[in-house]
């Protein structure tokens, strides 16, 4: 089969709509002189153009080939298990009958005539760009952080197409119609969505207090590691709900003395950590404003609400705690 030309042009209803003009005018390029009449046997697409002038040869294959073309096949691209057709029609597949007439004129006798392919360019982008923006969003791990627990969503990998790939794919077929076009295979550009174990990684430690039920939880890497009991705010000097980091760590921390009216004389004192009237018992982790976590003497309080909004705990728990939870760890309060 001679050589094919790859050519995009536009719409075959112009190429055709200037045959009847351009058959009279000998190619430029060309120093061949076209026969008066093109010689005996000279086919084009299987249609016989025997003595015929440039523009009864320009009438006959506008009539003969009519909604036909050189493969009426649809490309068929399968991505991901799926189907998707490319048809003739909708691409203006078919000849360059402009340049079919010139080299008939000039062919020998008993000549088979080849010329080049030619399409909308315009639809062939636009069904590439279509094709080319399917995808399957990868979709990121998850947590919804809770009191009790967490609440995990797995992620997901996705998928994405390459224009380039897919150009490279089906520009062979189109300029060849003689190459199969009814199962081409395009593979796809795997995204990565983030793992729970990175997930995990990121939420080394979480920090969750339950105010209702009298509990602090401790998190690591969003599993439910150790529980212990404490105590919240009184009536009027509530325990303050929300999300929160620990800003600073302390072992036998220093109390600064609020200047409130329940603080009595002490009100605007600094009591040294370890100070028999120091409230403030074997570790501080703050959270905001004054309010943090705290050992207490008064470990009959615990399970109630009796503190001034800060969270208390027995000394061991707290000496406990404070050892597994760094800076900067999320504290949840409801």
């Amino acid at each position: 089969m001679p050589s094919l030309t790859l050519r995009a042009v536009a719409p075959r209803a112009a190429v055709l709509g200037a045959l009847a003009a351009a058959a009279l005018v000998p190619s430029a390029a060309s120093a061949q002189k076209p026969n008066p009449t093109i010689l005996p046997g000279v086919t084009f697409a299987g249609v016989d153009l025997s003595g015929q002038t440039r523009e009864q040869a320009a009438a006959t294959l506008t009539t003969a080939l009519k909604g036909k073309h050189p493969n009426d096949a649809d490309v068929v691209v399968r991505v991901a298990g799926r189907r998707h057709k490319l048809t003739m029609d909708a691409l203006g597949y078919g000849w360059d009958l402009e340049k079919a007439v010139i080299r008939a004129s000039k062919a020998p006798a008993g000549t088979a005539v080849d010329a080049p392919i030619v399409w909308d360019s315009a639809a062939y982008s636009k069904w590439l760009t279509s094709l080319s923006s399917m995808k399957k969003s990868a979709r990121d791990a998850s947590v919804k952080i809770g009191i009790t627990k967490m609440r995990i969503r797995g992620g997901r990998d996705g998928w994405r197409l390459d224009r380039a790939k897919l150009k490279a794919l089906v520009d062979p077929v189109i300029a060849d119609p003689t190459k199969p076009r009814n199962d081409l295979a395009l593979s796809v550009v795997r995204t990565k969505g983030r793992t729970i174990k990175s997930l995990r990684a990121q939420y080394g430690t979480i920090v969750t207090i339950d105010r209702r039920t009298f509990k602090l939880r401790l998190f690591k890497r969003l599993s439910l590691r150790k529980t212990y009991r404490i105590a919240v705010g009184a009536a009027g000097h509530d325990t303050p709900a929300g999300s929160y980091t620990v800003t600073s760590k302390q072992v036998n921390p220093a109390w600064h003395v609020p200047n409130s009216a329940w603080a009595g004389s002490l009100a605007g004192q600094v009591i040294p950590g370890g100070a028999p009237n120091n409230p403030l018992k074997a570790r501080w982790l703050g959270l905001r404003d004054g309010i943090g976590i705290h050992g207490t003497a008064e470990t009959w309080a615990l399970g109630q609400r009796a503190s001034h909004g800060c969270i208390r705990m027995h000394p061991k728990d707290v000496v406990d705690l404070y050892g597994r939870v760094p800076m900067g760890t999320t504290v949840k309060i409801r």
